[in-house]
């Protein structure tokens, strides 16, 4: 009896701290939280961060919005807000159905299961500020899942992807991540794997690996080198003229008119990465919050002929133009515009522009 009666105890015990450790979770951040971060001395990229990253009860009415100016609040910094209150707000006007429905599809795409006949990626199940990749057979459709490139640096002056690939400098600096997620037990040769842990893993994120791989080089010339995690992509197809349909016209920062899509030919590494592109840089470019760096000017990657066409602004469908052979492939989403600025903050970040440019739609061809 005394034994039940100690049992029962323990239970209302856990179940108390349960519901206060519930009671004292993370509160949303609010316009106070963010005049307080920026008296308090935190950057204009760790403050946009934290609205990016946790659950927000922002006041936006013209009267708040004037408040944070005067409070010292930059421009960017109240852009985040913004965008953090429409994405709630989006969010709460879709229906549950949908939302789940859109999570089921977005599941099933890793696993290979079609689209059903009739869901539209634009209504039905909304991207809610991502941009979308799906293969289309006859009536059906396929998401390819998004994948995020990692930055890494060579000190060999960018030519081909093919002789970066064999480069000392950057398999070294691409091994330190291997071994970290190998370490896990997360990288054995597929991509889906490793580009969780590396999703999970803030260490090896891209904004991570820039700050980390920059560090000792202020100045100095180097060059950095975009990749995708695993040697292998999780969808694999075995027809060599596929079709895709792409959709990017409400990711936030964006003009959708400023991008198309390209199809890549991706280069594997002995140490488990595939290259997608690289371009020459420098420490202040990649800090820099202004838009000013022309990284796309000078980028080296494998373009693959396509048959591009602009159904509207930010959907459009693509197939390659001839019989793609077997090897590694991605969709990615690239400026009109060679010339076009970004900021290498944004890039560093996944923000904007640098969500655009650092996301690619991998696929293995089969044959």
């Amino acid at each position: 009896m005394l034994r039940q009666i100690f049992t029962l105890i323990l239970a209302a015990g856990a179940l108390l701290t349960s519901s206060l450790q519930a009671q004292n979770g993370p509160k949303p951040l609010t316009n106070d939280d963010v005049v307080a971060m920026v008296k308090g001395g935190l950057g204009e990229s760790t403050v946009i961060s934290a609205i990016g990253s946790q659950d927000t009860n922002f006041d936006i009415s013209a009267t708040a919005l004037l408040q944070l100016k005067k409070n010292g609040v930059t421009p960017r910094i109240m852009d985040a807000v913004l965008v953090a209150t429409k994405s709630k707000t989006t969010n709460a006007q879709v229906p549950r159905d949908a939302l789940v429905l859109k999570q089921k599809v977005v599941d099933n795409a890793v696993a290979g299961t079609p689209i059903p006949p009739g869901i539209s990626l634009g209504s039905t199940a909304p991207s809610q500020g991502q941009p979308l990749v799906s293969i289309v057979q006859g009536s059906s459709k396929q998401l390819l899942p998004m994948s995020h490139t990692q930055i890494a640096e060579a000190k060999t002056k960018a030519s081909t992807l093919g002789a970066l690939a064999s480069d000392g400098s950057l398999q070294q600096a691409m091994a330190g991540a291997t071994q970290t997620v190998a370490s896990a037990g997360m990288m054995k040769g597929s991509a889906k794997l490793a580009n969780t842990a590396m999703m999970v893993n803030p260490m090896l994120t891209g904004p991570m690996m820039v700050g980390n791989i920059f560090a000792a080089h202020r100045k100095q010339t180097i060059t950095a080198v975009w990749a995708l995690p695993g040697q292998k992509a999780d969808v694999v197809l075995r027809q060599g003229q596929p079709s895709f349909e792409i959709h990017f016209s409400d990711v936030p920062g964006v003009n959708a008119d400023d991008y198309e899509p390209a199809l890549l030919k991706l280069e594997p590494t002995a140490n488990n990465f595939r290259l997608v592109g690289a371009t020459q840089a420098k420490q202040d470019q990649m800090q820099a919050t202004t838009a000013d760096w022309g990284m796309y000017s000078s980028f080296v990657e494998e373009r693959i002929g396509s048959n591009s066409k602009k159904v509207s602004s930010g959907d459009y469908q693509l197939q390659p133009l001839n019989t793609l052979p077997a090897g590694e492939y991605a969709i990615a989403l690239r400026p009109i515009n060679k010339d076009k600025k970004v900021s290498g903050s944004g890039i560093a970040q996944n923000a904007g522009d640098g969500l655009i440019f650092n996301s690619a739609w991998a696929f293995e061809i089969q044959q």
